[in-house]
């Protein structure tokens, strides 16, 4: 199936800006990254990568709701063969659960969370990359995209029901009254959108049972060889980072991963690392998100990254970075 290479998000970042006449070394500038190593397949940004790409776009277009426009020109292709088999799927209910299925397949900033309640469909978007003041930028290019493809794929208006979100109301309201059409409602705890139900049974235009029953197949597959072809140690991290508060022992990791504990343990050490270390290391690498991008209370980060008292979680902290948790939030200011 020609074009089913899916793409990862900073490509798909830098071929928008290229179409604005930005170059990639613009873009990338402050993040020690170069377009060779973006457009390779193994390629991952961590979060501190993230936050300057986005504040280099938003520098560089003056457009401090670019996310809006940037998500509107996300196109079902991008995706790769997950997108064709989205484009295949019987409604949009079938879609979005292969969406959810696949997730591993396409690159995803924070993770988001789903339940309905009278009618409506909530959907809570969960910074596990800690963007803190680019948060606005991840969240209008994610619903943005969403009103996308919803349309794309069904030739029908997704509409947005209703918007809770954690920052403050932007200068100027007329990019999200254009694009979203809903009641906002700013400086909220969390991150929500609200959807209407009813839309997940839209036919999806494109539907094709066949297609579709290949199209999952080749999902089934290509997660198959990703899980395979991934160290064992980066599967852990990154179910750790996208799971706060859930630190588990090394049993419940294996039961998690579907293998023996013995066996985790073996693959570890051909790795060279240890259990342990995966767990400090990530720990370490939240604290310093976690400190640097919220204004989360040391007792509230401790509890996050697993530590039973605040005590505990400072001493870890010093033993670290060689600081004190104050003192490393004083120098991060």
């Amino acid at each position: 199936m020609k074009g089913a290479k899916s793409t990862n998000k900073l490509s798909f970042y830098l071929a928008r800006m290229a179409a604005r006449g930005v170059t990639a070394e613009q873009v990338l500038a402050k993040t020690g990254l170069n377009a060779e190593r973006i457009f390779s397949d193994a390629f991952r940004a961590n979060p501190q990568q993230y936050r300057q790409v986005i504040l280099n776009i938003i520098e560089l277009t003056g457009d401090p709701c670019i996310g809006i426009a940037i998500g509107a020109e996300f196109k079902i292709s991008y995706l790769g063969v997950l997108g064709y088999a989205a484009l295949s799927a019987a409604t949009l209910e079938q879609a979005r659960e292969v969406f959810t299925k696949y997730h591993s397949l396409s690159e995803h900033i924070f993770t988001s969370t789903n339940h309905i309640s009278d009618g409506r469909w909530f959907s809570e978007i969960r910074d596990t990359f800690m963007l803190g003041d680019v948060i606005r930028f991840a969240v209008e290019e994610f619903v943005s995209r969403t009103i996308e493809l919803a349309s794309s794929i069904t030739n029908k208006p997704f509409p947005i029901l209703e918007m809770y979100l954690t920052y403050a109301p932007p200068v100027d309201l007329a990019p999200y009254v254009r694009r979203f059409n809903c009641p906002l409602h700013f400086n909220q705890p969390r991150n929500i959108v609200v959807f209407d139900i009813n839309c997940l049974q839209d036919p999806v235009s494109l539907a094709n049972q066949e297609v579709f029953n290949l199209c999952e197949r080749q999902c089934q597959l290509l997660t198959s060889k990703n899980e395979e072809d991934s160290l064992l140690s980066n599967r852990i991290r990154n179910y750790l980072v996208k799971n706060p508060g859930k630190f588990p022992t090394l049993e419940e990791m294996a039961e998690h991963l579907n293998i023996g504990s013995r066996t985790l343990r073996r693959r570890l050490v051909k790795e060279q690392i240890t259990f342990q270390s995966i767990l400090d290391e990530t720990r370490r690498e939240l604290a310093i998100q976690y400190l640097k991008y919220t204004s989360l209370t040391p007792k509230q980060i401790g509890f996050l990254l697993g530590y039973s008292s605040v005590s505990n979680f400072r001493r870890a902290f010093k033993s670290w970075t060689g600081k004190k948790l104050s003192d490393f939030r004083e120098d991060s200011e």
